[in-house]
């Protein structure tokens, strides 16, 4: 008995993990379909390979990542100063429990109405807006579907599973996309990343931003604002034209 439940945990484990990777690995493609979206590339002509998807997960993972942590530790922080009370029990033991609820509501439904007009500087001013998009786009969905399942016949209709799933699927799809989509512009406009190539053959330099670097070879934007896919073939070197600069601190860099 001990035996099958040691292989049943096994196995449960071996299950998530594979669970996890199948996931990771769909995001990390959507991530790259919104990268080269940006640069106006399709992602079915781009010369990747699985691997390159694989890799694209290390330039997300440390994000989320990043974001949970510092989600679970405003939450705690949060219900510490809350004395570990619900939102049902702060409510219920204040003087005005109305007044309270529409107080504390408050702060949601002002990011509700600010999503759309982020994204609407989006539509007026373009790339140089995208940064606060994922998450506004995000914040739209999801003031969306909380509008959709507000009536309650639908609430007691709609399994908690389909309410979840028209929620997030399409939040992780926006984050996911629109994280590859501002990475591209980052590369291109905000930080750029200027390099000069040595091709192997007797060619001229060429100078550039570096956009990627995939498995076959690298995305360039050249000095007129075109994107050139480089073979690794056909490189003999990639120099940075900045130098190393090594962080200092505050009083050093001063």
């Amino acid at each position: 008995m001990g035996n099958d439940t040691h292989k049943f945990s096994i196995g449960m484990v071996a299950e998530g993990i594979t669970i996890v990777v199948a996931i990771g690995f769909v995001i990390s493609v959507i991530y790259d379909w919104g990268f080269v979206y940006a640069i106006d590339i399709d992602l079915m002509s781009l010369p990747t390979t699985i691997s390159d998807h694989f890799r694209t997960g290390v330039i997300w993972f440390p994000y989320l990542l990043a974001f949970v942590l510092m989600y679970f530790a405003v939450e705690y922080q949060f219900q510490r100063v809350e004395k570990g009370l619900t939102e049902q029990e702060i409510i219920e033991s204040s003087k005005n429990p109305e007044k309270l609820k529409k107080f504390r509501e408050g702060p949601w439904k002002l990011i509700k109405w600010t999503a759309p007009l982020a994204v609407f500087n989006y539509i007026l001013i373009g790339d140089i807006m995208s940064s606060a998009l994922p998450l506004m786009l995000s914040i739209l969905w999801m003031g969306f579907a909380e509008w959709c399942y507000s009536a309650p016949l639908i609430k007691l209709r709609r399994s908690w599973e389909s309410q979840a799933a028209f929620t997030f699927l399409p939040i992780i799809f926006i984050l996911a996309f629109f994280s590859g989509y501002n990475a591209a512009v980052d590369a291109s406009m905000r930080k750029p990343k200027q390099v000069i190539i040595t091709f192997s053959q007797k060619s001229p330099h060429l100078k550039g931003k570096l956009l990627r670097e995939f498995e076959r070879g690298v995305f360039i934007l050249n000095h007129n604002d075109h994107v050139t896919f480089i073979p690794w073939g056909q490189i003999k070197s990639i120099k940075t034209v900045e130098k190393y600069k090594p962080f200092r601190g505050i009083l050093c860099e001063w």
